[in-house]
């Protein structure tokens, strides 16, 4: 009985959270005049054109965008695990000189917003000739102030005599760092993740970096609003909806594991 409330108002949320993804995946089935209707929640018809038009290139070239953001949000996010995780390890496992300040530049990578950095960004990107490429959007986002502060943490709870052990055995701490991965394999998992997410969405940076050829799919999808009606609504809620693939597929292929990192950082 002590459990009914907890459960109505955990069912009551989990509904809110719901309803805004449910309402846009029965609107990719509706006409223009059935979504203006904000009370009318079920088609009354279940037709596929929509998505059969998006995967046949009718409306934009859906499956050249959509790849394009698997691209640069997968590189991008495997790229800062991988960089993060080695100066996690760095900084809480190696002593050298000038540890301090930069553990102090990486909490500054955090309180910086990416608008400040957006025109010197712009700028490095063309010095290097990779402008309108998808290399100009996976190169900076391999640099994660959160993602150096996270590792930090979660090496310091290895403990230091695996280190010692390794130094015995003559290992270099690249290798000690390779065969310590597996031991935190939850929280490279839950890091991946979370930063696929916000690649997965970013706006700024594609906007600004990536020519019409190169686009990704968040910038894409604003070529779907037009204003004098000629491309359905429901096709724009039908390639919103595809979108969300990618992310409830990893979300759903890497929970436990997330979930195990969270609980380990909760109890530290």
């Amino acid at each position: 009985m002590r459990r009914i409330p907890s459960c109505l108002f955990l069912g009551v949320a989990a509904l809110i959270c719901i309803y805004p993804f449910a309402w846009m995946f029965f609107s990719s089935f509706k006409t223009n005049k059935e979504i203006y209707q904000p009370t009318l929640f079920f088609p009354s018809d279940y037709e596929w054109d929509s998505y059969s038009g998006l995967w046949a290139g009718e409306f934009l070239s859906f499956f050249d965008y959509f790849l394009h953001s698997i691209l640069v949000s997968g590189g991008q996010a495997l790229l800062a695990t991988f960089v993060a995780a080695g100066a996690g390890y760095a900084f809480s496992k190696i002593s050298f000189r000038g540890s301090t300040w930069l553990f102090g530049v990486a909490v500054l990578v955090i309180l910086v917003p990416k608008q400040a950095l957006a025109v010197p960004l712009f700028e490095w990107m063309a010095w290097l000739g990779w402008q309108g490429d998808l290399w100009s959007l996976a190169l900076p986002g391999a640099a994660s102030g959160l993602g150096v502060i996270f590792f930090t943490q979660v090496f310091r709870k290895v403990p230091d005599e695996l280190i010692d052990l390794a130094k015995v055995e003559g290992l270099s701490p690249v290798r000690t760092f390779v065969i310590l991965l597996p031991l935190i394999a939850p929280a490279l998992v839950t890091f991946c993740f979370l930063h696929f997410i916000l690649s997965w969405q970013e706006h700024l940076l594609p906007l600004l970096m990536l020519d019409d050829d190169n686009m990704t799919l968040p910038i894409a999808l604003a070529k779907l609003r037009d204003s004098s009606h000629r491309i359905p609504e429901s096709v724009g809620m039908a390639a919103a909806t595809l979108s969300l693939i990618p992310i409830v597929f990893l979300f759903g292929l890497c929970f436990r594991k997330m979930k195990t990192a969270l609980v380990e950082l909760s109890l530290s």
